[in-house]
């Protein structure tokens, strides 16, 4: 085989494998991409019966426990599985306990994020059920944009947009409110989740 033959081969034979692969990659991208895990999705640390508190000159403002934490040090984030919060208010006692199915909380900010089947209950027996909600360290203050369900004694309200203190004192629904009269058979919990989802049960 001459020369110019042979270094024709090779080059058909390296221009074939780069196609293939090229093409590989074009197959794969499609599903993989939103999937793909990088080092930074990957926690740093890992910790079983987790417990933390932030504070303020001597002042608890709130304590976190969650049977999961994972650390993510590039992120500057502590995430957390089945969070249970405990807010304080100014005299140290509990002011009202977050649960949640996530938590997050952000080293930067110091704020905290919880996220599915988000449920407060205050010390005064006021209940907030919603899905997403943040609280606010620079403030002090809790507030979703998702749809809430607001319990206070025999009232239920809904609507969407949310912000109180941790106490759910000065709170307040910002747009679509409805007042329901809280009975024991059923009926109002079957209409909120009607305009909930949209849809009858």
């Amino acid at each position: 085989m001459s020369q110019i033959t042979m270094n024709r081969t090779i080059h058909n034979t390296v221009f074939a494998l780069a196609l293939l692969t090229l093409l590989f990659a074009a197959c794969g991208s499609g599903e993989k991409s939103d999937r793909s895990i990088s080092a930074s999705d990957l926690p740093d640390q890992e910790f079983i019966d987790f417990e933390t508190a932030e504070s303020d000159s001597g002042f608890t403002k709130w304590v976190l426990r969650a049977p999961v934490a994972r650390v993510y040090n590039a992120r500057k984030l502590l995430v957390t599985d089945q969070p249970e919060v405990e807010f304080y208010n100014e005299k140290g006692e509990i002011a009202s306990v977050l649960t949640a199915d996530k938590g997050e909380y952000n080293d930067v900010t110091k704020d905290l994020t919880a996220l599915g089947n988000v449920v407060v209950t205050s010390q005064e027996g006021y209940k907030l059920e919603t899905e997403s909600l943040v609280w606010i360290d620079e403030t002090g203050e809790i507030h979703t944009e998702d749809f809430v369900r607001f319990t206070k004694e025999n009232d239920i309200l809904t609507g969407y947009g949310f912000e109180s203190d941790p106490e759910l004192k000065g709170w307040e629904i910002k747009r679509d409110v409805r007042a329901y009269l809280k009975d024991e058979e059923g009926i109002v919990g079957e209409e909120v989740e009607k305009e909930r989802t949209g849809k009858d049960k």
